[in-house]
């Protein structure tokens, strides 16, 4: 009871030292984008749009604070870069469409990777506009990889490089599943139960960094428009359109080619990651060849939530060493 008590008096601070800005979604009357924003210490025209995976949104990732301004978008913009980060519809502090208020069986899928990809597009033109930025760079994690892309070929002048970090790739064997429901939930303690991995990790490993141990899940709780909690407990709900692509995606099935991505891009991968392997990673960036610069990399000891874990300074470091040989290339 004690613990639980102490992650509901977290839940009730925010740590957020991000923007928040609402942008208008176009063709969805009522529906805003939040678009979460840390500027560098001098004006700056390279910028850094990170996309989140498929359950949780940008502020329980890439703005998630472990003990204080030392989230993956603080460490972007502590060294010049804008750093924003995306919640797509349905998620986190953006509004939710009406299909989530109603019964989801047998409805289509919310948040399907085309209209992900064109609320990416309002992020990256709002960024363009209002920080002036020359040179953006998308970082997408997990299923945010495949909207990403479908933007990158769909735009393809608007972005400087593509970072897909734990990407969802082709499975031998997988057939597509039909996702016959518009959401599902899963409660936040739950969701922080799956982040440890106990099942793929050596027994005795835990890769966590503390602070998500202590706080994640009452974020988590409290990370909807309306910031009241719902309890560590209790189910929140999540638009199914990244179940769809993801179960696409493994069978083959995806809503661009590769082939038309003509921006440098980077695979980067953690060991233990249960999405993407080596051979899966290799065979998958090779479909990129028409992309003028290739990087691939496994960093050890990490899962599919390396950002989230002790060796995420890794992740970082590697990502942006790559946006570096992009601009350097560029200027």
């Amino acid at each position: 009871m004690r613990i639980m008590f102490a992650m509901f008096l977290a839940a009730l601070v925010s740590n957020s030292y991000a923007e928040l800005v609402q942008l208008r979604q176009p063709g969805a009357k009522g529906q805003s984008l939040a678009l979460h924003c840390i500027e560098p210490a001098k004006q700056s025209a390279d910028a850094v749009l990170f996309i989140h995976g498929a359950s949780f949104p940008t502020m329980l990732a890439a703005g998630f604070e472990f003990e204080g301004k030392d989230s993956w978008m603080d460490f972007m913009a502590n060294r010049g870069f804008v750093a924003c980060g995306l919640d797509f519809l349905g998620f986190g502090a953006s509004s939710r469409p009406a299909a989530m208020a109603i019964d989801p069986a047998g409805a289509v899928p919310v948040g399907l990777a085309p209209d992900a990809a064109m609320q990416i597009s309002v992020a990256v033109d709002y960024m363009i506009h209002q920080y002036r930025a020359k040179r953006v760079h998308i970082v997408a994690h997990s299923w945010g990889t495949i909207p990403s892309t479908l933007y990158a070929v769909t735009h393809p002048t608007a972005l400087s490089s593509l970072t897909l970090f734990g990407p969802i790739v082709p499975k031998a064997g997988s057939r597509a599943e039909k996702t016959d429901y518009s959401w599902w939930s899963i409660s936040a303690q739950e969701r922080y139960g799956q982040l440890q991995f106990t099942d793929v990790l050596p027994t005795g490993m835990h890769l966590l960094d503390a602070a998500v141990d202590r706080k994640w899940a009452a974020e988590f709780a409290v990370a909807g428009p309306d910031g009241k909690s719902k309890g560590v407990g209790e189910p929140i709900k999540i638009p199914a359109g990244p179940v769809a692509d993801i179960n696409a995606a493994k069978a083959d099935h995806f809503p661009y080619q590769p082939l038309n991505v003509r921006i440098p891009i980077f695979v980067v991968y953690g060991s233990y990651d249960t999405v993407v392997k080596d051979t899966d990673a290799e065979a998958f960036l090779d479909r990129f060849a028409a992309s003028p610069l290739r990087w691939r990399l496994r960093i050890d000891n990490g899962t599919h939530v390396m950002h989230l874990e002790v060796n995420r300074k890794s992740l970082y470091q590697s990502v942006l060493a790559f946006i570096a040989t992009v601009d350097e290339k560029s200027r």
